[in-house]
């Protein structure tokens, strides 16, 4: 759609329904009604990460789309930090069905708000969307192929995609259900900030995470991260209520977002420029089934040994994982990255 609409417009689009799916969950007066409106906002919500991930990789060179996504992926976490804590407010003093209806209006007004800013670059990006894809190769367009779908170097694309869906799997299932641990530490009205500080920790490993790949490279900053998630992994569920875990909580937050920077990083040169935008499309995908799976499994885990199991689970499923990154070719994303 972003190939035959233009990207910004359908960025806007989607902003616009992941923003009305959340005002309508105030009319929600039952469960079945409520999972629909949920995935009705995770479609118009997941617009945003394969369609401005590709555009930003095409519009910055590959010396700069290291920090450029970075950049791009740390403002996104700059509203899980802001709007849980204002969440939590509003739960308190308005319900939750109103506090999701407040929320919405807020995404409503800024997606009216981009769409009339951008509304000259939405009609001159759609004119040349409509140009290049009539002047596309039929047979290269076709979907079938790795090279439909964007994809110039297939065993990277796979490996990046194989780590991106367990990455995004494992930090579903941990931020799912380190709210229920934090509960059981703190009081009710606590949890919100605490989550909030972790996410501030996730969004601070997301910026800084992805700026020193042209210094140390891909692999060692995955391998680096990844490990200390990890740990953090085996370790959280012994922390103590107080200070340690205040101060803990967003080092942890750090290591289990920053990798995702470094991932979708990696991942640009194994598309190709044309149609990177369904390569990044394919790999969103697979990562966020994996998302939407693994707190589900993960509640089974739970259920039968018990809230910290979840975490050494987890932990355990992304070390065992970890000897996929000697499969990444390369040092750094200007090099030899990726082939």
């Amino acid at each position: 759609m972003a190939e035959r609409l233009g990207d910004i417009l359908i960025l806007g689009i989607g902003a616009t329904w992941f923003s009305l799916s959340y005002i309508a969950l105030i009319l929600a007066f039952s469960y079945p009604l409520t999972l629909l409106l949920i995935l009705s906002a995770g479609v118009g919500g997941g617009v945003y990460h394969p369609v401005g991930t590709a555009l930003v990789s095409n519009v910055y060179s590959s010396d700069k789309a290291g920090p450029a996504i970075s950049t791009l992926n740390f403002f996104g976490d700059v509203g899980k930090v802001l709007f849980p804590a204002l969440a939590g407010i509003l739960v308190i003093r308005i319900g939750w069905g109103s506090s999701c209806a407040v929320l919405g209006t807020i995404g409503l007004g800024a997606s009216i708000l981009y769409l009339f800013f951008f509304r000259g670059d939405i009609g001159a990006r759609r004119r040349q969307s409509v140009s290049e894809t009539e002047g596309q190769n039929p047979i290269r367009a076709k979907w079938t192929t790795f090279q439909g779908w964007g994809i110039a170097k297939p065993v990277q694309f796979t490996v990046y995609s194989i780590l991106g869906l367990l990455d995004n799997g494992v930090r579903a299932a941990i931020t799912t259900f380190l709210a229920f641990l934090i509960k059981s530490r703190v009081t009710a009205g606590a949890v919100g900030g605490l989550m909030s500080l972790t996410f501030l920790g996730g969004a601070l490993g997301k910026l800084l995470c992805g700026m020193p790949i042209q210094r140390f490279g891909i692999r060692k900053i995955i391998l680096l991260t990844e490990l200390l998630m990890v740990l953090g992994c085996f370790v959280l569920p012994s922390i103590p209520s107080g200070w340690v875990l205040v101060l803990f909580l967003p080092l942890f937050g750090f290591m289990l977002n920053g990798t995702s920077s470094v991932i979708y990083v990696g991942t640009a040169p194994t598309l190709t420029p044309e149609f990177r935008s369904r390569g990044y499309a394919l790999h969103y995908t697979l990562s966020f089934i994996a998302s939407a799976v693994a707190p589900y499994f993960a509640g089974f885990v739970g259920d039968t040994y018990g809230l910290k199991t979840i975490f050494y689970v987890n932990g355990a499923v992304m070390l065992f994982a970890l000897p996929l990154v000697i499969f990444l070719k390369g040092g750094s994303h200007s090099g030899n990255e990726s082939r």
